[in-house]
């Protein structure tokens, strides 16, 4: 029994390594920027007309988070989504979903946003949404490669992230962004058979 759970537990890992890692990454630049709050303002991302070039914020800001509430949900939402997502797209299509996705809606976000200020955001939540977005365009194309049952823990995690996470226009900007960009870019990989189903 012991060495079941084991395989399984190591199995997941395997599976889940650029999830997993990813978090790391935040953990890290969370307790950086904690430390140099500084940091945070020149990393994040902001309107358009604050930007002053610095386009680099569009990648950076989708590894910061503001507060340790953000950072334990968003790690969270993050692990339970590539457990579902990265066994059938594979770890490479998942770190690429995340980063493409996050940071084009990061892109839309500056251009969209417009309230005389540099508000800076930050956050993986636009790249956790489009992940979320890959997962139900596959799901749809390949209902028959998810055999998993509404009550897992990693779904209804998911679940519960896409419905409640949005607590702000902000974020639900971001979020909204994420989760369209998600859709088309799998839907194109799904066309163009760069996402099949092995099943």
């Amino acid at each position: 029994m012991k060495k079941i759970f084991l395989n399984g537990v190591f199995s997941w890992i395997k599976t889940n390594l650029v999830c997993i890692s990813l978090v790391m990454l935040f953990v890290i630049l969370y307790l950086i920027t904690s430390n140099i709050p500084t940091l945070f303002s020149k990393l994040a991302t902001c309107d358009i007309k604050y930007m002053n070039n610095e386009y680099y914020r569009w990648i950076t800001a989708i590894f910061l988070h503001f507060n340790f509430e953000h950072l334990f949900f968003n790690s969270l939402a993050i692990l339970a989504v590539g457990s579902l997502i990265s066994p059938f797209i594979g770890r490479v299509k998942t770190l690429l979903i995340f980063v493409l996705c996050g940071v084009l809606a990061e892109v839309v976000y500056s251009f969209i946003v417009n309230n005389g200020m540099g508000n800076y955001g930050a956050g993986s939540s636009g790249g956790i949404f489009s992940l979320i977005a890959a997962l139900m365009v596959c799901y749809l194309r390949y209902p028959n490669a998810f055999p998993k049952k509404w009550y897992r823990f990693d779904i209804i995690i998911v679940v519960l992230f896409f419905v409640f996470a949005n607590d702000n226009i902000g974020s639900f900007m971001t979020h909204l962004f994420g989760f369209a960009i998600g859709i088309i870019t799998c839907f194109l990989m799904v066309q163009f058979r760069l996402i099949k189903t092995k099943v």
